[in-house]
């Protein structure tokens, strides 16, 4: 269950970039609340928070919905109201570790809250254990629907039983009083699945060109061979020899 942090916040008087800049520089951070009323000026008010309890704050919540209760004091430090309020957006120097705005939203107690809530694992698999599974998580969030104080700041589920092929869905989670899943029912949380085979691919042949054998060349001035493969005998003298008589 998601348990109020306290907030004390300031109204702020200057708006623009340079009072904006202002705010940063004196150590604190500059946001807006917005709230229920149907008065625009009352509906959405200029803040600022000091920058250590804003730090502070955030340190000390598990959780990605910041369920705080603000005690909101004018620029004299006077007490004005207080609001029941979620933190839903913290915004940070992309470059440099600070916090450059932040969003606060007045919730009422009574009413039903949507919020994502971050889910985890615990235990191992029977499947990973002796079969060499592997466990997967299909869904890294919940969507619940519950009162803001029964928020929970995350969910655990036990996937010790798991074997290869089975998996824990959504209307298998155990959920806290008070709190019901907005997901499709059938929806996998976590899932074991089989080991990967590994593929050898086998080595490709190598390709053997065939021989090629070429017939030599008679040298110069040798006799070419006749058609039985003899060489041609030659006469002496160069001359043709007479017939017998």
């Amino acid at each position: 269950m998601s348990k109020a942090l306290s907030l004390q916040v300031s109204q702020r008087a200057g708006l623009g970039r340079a009072a904006v800049k202002a705010v940063r520089k004196s150590g604190r951070v500059p946001g807006v609340l917005y709230g229920k009323a149907k008065d625009q000026a009352v509906r959405s008010r200029p803040i600022e928070i000091e920058s250590k309890k804003l730090a502070a704050l955030l340190q000390a919540s598990t959780s990605e919905n910041v369920l705080v209760d603000v005690e909101l004091t004018d620029a004299g430090g006077k007490k004005v109201d207080q609001h029941l309020a979620l933190l839903l957006d913290v915004q940070h120097h992309p470059l440099e570790d600070y916090i450059v705005h932040v969003d606060l939203h007045e919730i009422d107690q009574d009413e039903i809250l949507h919020a994502e809530v971050p889910v985890i694992s615990t235990g191992e698999p029977v499947g990973v254990k002796s079969g060499g599974g592997l466990l997967e998580t299909m869904l890294r969030t919940i969507r619940v629907a519950c009162l803001p104080r029964d928020l929970p700041d995350l969910i655990t589920v036990d996937v010790s039983h798991l074997e290869i092929g089975h998996s824990v869905h959504v209307r298998e989670v155990k959920l806290p009083q008070g709190v019901t899943a907005s997901n499709p029912p059938e929806l996998p949380v976590f899932s074991v699945f089989a080991p990967k085979e590994e593929v050898v691919e086998a080595p490709a042949a190598e390709v053997v060109q065939p021989e090629v054998i070429k017939e030599k060349k008679p040298e110069e001035g040798a006799v070419a061979p006749d058609a039985k493969g003899g060489a041609k005998p030659e006469a002496k003298g160069g001359a043709k020899p007479d017939a017998k008589k």
